[in-house]
């Protein structure tokens, strides 16, 4: 198998041994760990970097890094494997059906140059990607289709492609309804994508998403329709671990000073493709916003709602194990938010976790068992390239399938993205704007009640 130059020297800086008196020890190569995008408090420009350091090291030594400059007011980034190696798609909507042409990445390469320049019409605010051989699958929160591109043909967009859900019979929705493709996953031969659904049209009423299961066919890259599941109102995770998929359903429309009713975490057994569904128990707050599984004996969720004008977050990131995700009342607080910020994410390694809080990104040195665990390592977007800008994506950056790292992380599903809570972060911002009167004109916050 031949190795790429990056990877091989990353390899060497990682293997090389220093020895003081008669001891040894590991010096470890930093390399890009955390990706994300920011942009300024006026929504009208952005940029993206990357958190860097020894995958295994302490988090006050991680330092950030501005990769590329002159991004439009809505970039994105999401992070998946062509073949053994790591790829970046970097996206920027732009609220119009031509949108920039997408730009695929290396996300351990020294500059962040564009590797090829591909454009996606069938594709319009990208949320997801996955990949299976060379087919890569993309889905968009405008369209809700499903695209098929070949890698190897320069990431060029497919014949095929699917619209939910016409695309399927045995999927019905309301004449008149809003779709949204929300996530994607592939595990072994099956593809498995996330809709959501406004019956209505706009965005205040939801009725319950839905997983859909495919079979792949690896040499055309076209996808057989298998099954569908409903899951809770508004979910946007599709988080997958040991043979399972992690829905996370805020269970409507977010709301100023309360959580939905009907906010869940559906469990997807995909052995069978039945489903577990799990509810609050009495005293929580919050809606379900995020889940992230370590392994057998550590998963963290994360449940919150914003407060009366939308100004703060409240709400707990709670420890339990997998087999207790069931039992809520078995779960533990480690960590109680009142935060200002609209992007909201958790995810968990063997070493540390990663909490995006807000309008800020926490990282702890270990993993939290406790409220008195707390984070040694913050990034605001001062920090990031703009000062009182916004955080407006997030991921975790999976490294080369060739490293066990990558390993780990290809095992458990592709990389963590937050990308999918931007649009949770955009109707958030949106609604604390209108309650207050305050909108964003020209990079200034003026007082308006139009």
């Amino acid at each position: 198998m031949k190795l790429k130059a990056g990877f091989l020297k990353r390899i060497l800086l990682t293997a090389m041994t220093l020895s003081i008196i008669g001891s040894s020890a590991v010096q470890a190569a930093p390399e890009n760990l955390f990706g994300y995008t920011v942009v300024d408090s006026g929504y009208s420009q952005g940029l993206a970097g990357a958190i860097s350091g020894e995958r295994t090291g302490n988090p006050t030594t991680f330092t950030s890094s501005t990769k590329v400059t002159g991004l439009n007011g809505d970039p994105a980034i999401f992070n998946f494997f062509q073949g053994n190696e790591s790829r970046l798609v970097l996206r920027e909507y732009n609220y119009t059906p031509t949108a920039p042409p997408n730009r695929i990445i290396d996300p351990f390469a020294a500059s962040w140059n564009p590797l090829v320049s591909p454009s996606w019409s069938n594709v319009a605010n990208l949320h997801a990607v996955a990949t299976k051989n060379q087919w890569l699958y993309a889905t968009g929160y405008d369209l809700a289709k499903i695209a098929v591109v070949n890698m190897n043909s320069g990431y060029a967009q497919t014949a095929h492609n699917y619209q939910f859900p016409t695309s399927w019979p045995s999927i019905s929705v309301p004449a008149g309804a809003a779709v949204h493709g929300e996530g994607l996953t592939v595990v072994d031969n099956n593809l498995y994508a996330l809709f959501t659904i406004n019956p209505d049209g706009g965005y205040s009423v939801y009725s319950n998403s839905i997983v859909v299961k495919f079979t792949i066919n690896t040499i055309t890259g076209a996808l057989t329709y298998v099954n569908h599941l409903e899951v809770g109102k508004n979910a946007f995770t599709l988080d997958h671990y040991n043979n399972k998929l992690y829905v996370c359903a805020v269970g409507g429309m977010q709301n100023a000073g309360s959580a939905n009713p009907d906010t869940r975490l559906d469990i997807i057994d995909l052995a069978t493709f039945t489903k577990t569904t799990v509810t609050k128990t009495s005293g929580m707050i919050g809606d379900f916003r995020d889940i992230t599984i370590v392994d057998a004996n550590t998963a963290y969720v994360f449940l919150g709602n914003y407060n009366a004008s939308f100004a703060n977050m409240l709400g707990n990131v709670y420890r339990t194990t997998v087999a207790n995700l069931t039992s809520p009342s078995t779960w533990t607080n480690v960590s109680t938010i009142n935060s200002p910020g609209y992007l909201w994410g958790i995810y968990g390694d063997s070493t540390r976790f990663w909490f995006v809080k807000g309008n800020q990104i926490d990282i702890y040195p270990g993993l939290p068992a406790s409220t008195g665990d707390t984070a040694t390592r913050t990034f605001t977007p001062t920090q990031l390239g703009y000062s009182g800008g916004n955080l407006n994506s997030a991921i975790i950056l999976a490294p080369d399938l060739t490293s066990r790292a990558g390993a780990a992380l290809q095992s458990a599903g592709v990389a963590k993205s937050f990308a999918a809570h931007s649009v949770l972060a955009q109707q958030a911002r949106k609604a604390a704007e209108k309650k207050t009167g305050l909108k964003i004109v020209n990079g200034q916050r003026i007082l308006s009640f139009d």
